[in-house]
């Protein structure tokens, strides 16, 4: 995407699409149910790339207000709601229908974890 910003606001938007650039030609998911492989790895180089330019404390405010965003999720959802697992089942299920936070703050927390 483009994104124009004179104050450098979307940084952390640009440097996720980088991300992807990077992580989809190591990491693709083998189907939509694998989503956060995708989405784990390019948030996790995303808030490295930025926590490089801004620093680690950026870094580590990034995780902490992503690991809000995923509570957040799924408290609204429900703890067993199956689009609160890492990997779901979206066999004939618009995939737009379970879209959310939780690929990209699990998978994140996951590699964040290894």
């Amino acid at each position: 995407p483009t994104l124009l910003a004179g104050d450098k606001s979307n940084a952390d938007v640009v440097a996720h699409e980088i991300a992807h650039s990077w992580t989809g030609n190591l990491v693709t998911n083998y189907n939509w149910g694998h989503f956060w492989l995708n989405e784990g790895f390019t948030t996790y180089v995303e808030r490295k790339i930025v926590g490089r330019i801004r620093g680690d404390n950026f870094f580590h405010m990034s995780a902490i207000v992503g690991q809000n965003s995923l509570k957040e999720s799924i408290d609204l959802l429900g703890s067993t709601h199956p689009y609160t697992k890492l990997v779901t089942n979206v066999e004939n299920v618009d995939p737009d229908d379970s879209y959310s936070d939780v690929p990209y703050e699990k998978g994140f927390s996951f590699l964040y974890y290894l």
